[in-house]
């Protein structure tokens, strides 16, 4: 274990240490982002987002961070936060496993609200689809009906109509799987994220257990 504490304790220096103490959580998704479409949000890794990352919040970072990649920078702060929390074997153990708990639960919960904000922005913007087609299609149907046209080429243009929107319906609904499959997708990055950390974290925590009850027994 003290090994261990003094591998986090190099990198602690090297990055850990460049970070501002000033504390606080990422800027949630904005459903009503223009910049960004929900399909876009969807596709970043869950495992790279400080906002989900089992590390303690942080508002700014210093600039000697700005050029580390984001995964790298995530890595070193859960290894600074394991550190502050095991160091100096004072803690009890309970108390640090319901830290873990507590932080867990709170990225879960920022993972969740933001995932189903994605969801309804998706929605949201899959119904504006609909509805300007609709209109067009409307739009395409009245000019049909002011032509002269005979009965032959008026029943093609209807048919070409309608095969546009089999065509646009078809599309949406392949949209729609599509998003589906990338929304379980990094539920599924997300989860196997947290397992990954939580197996390391009370691995750790059985070591810090043991010695702490062998400090404990020497202090009597």
């Amino acid at each position: 274990m003290k090994q261990l504490l003094n591998i986090l304790f190099f990198s602690c220096v090297v990055f850990g240490c460049q970070i501002k103490t000033e504390r606080g959580e990422s800027p949630a998704y904005d459903s009503n982002s223009q910049e960004e479409s929900a399909t876009e949000k969807l596709k970043k890794d869950p495992r790279q987002d400080e906002r989900y990352s089992l590390v303690e919040d942080r508002a700014k970072f210093d600039e000697l961070r700005k050029d580390i990649p984001a995964e790298t920078k995530v890595r070193n702060d859960e290894k600074a936060l394991i550190m502050d929390w095991m160091a100096d074997y004072q803690k009890e153990p309970s108390d640090i496993r319901n830290k873990f708990s507590a932080l867990v639960s709170r990225k879960r919960d920022n993972f969740n609200k933001d995932m189903n904000k994605i969801r309804d922005q998706y929605s949201k913007e899959e119904t504006k689809k609909k509805d300007s087609f609709n209109k067009a299609l409307a739009d395409e149907r009245g000019e049909i009906k002011d032509q002269k046209l005979s009965r032959e080429e008026r029943t093609e243009k209807y048919n070409d109509i309608d095969a546009k929107r089999k065509d646009f319906y078809s599309q949406v609904r392949e949209d729609r799987d599509s998003f589906e499959s990338d929304y379980r997708q990094k539920r599924k990055d997300f989860e196997e994220y947290i397992k990954e950390k939580s197996d390391m974290f009370y691995a750790e925590l059985k070591d810090y257990t043991v010695k702490f009850n062998e400090l404990k027994k020497q202090k009597k």
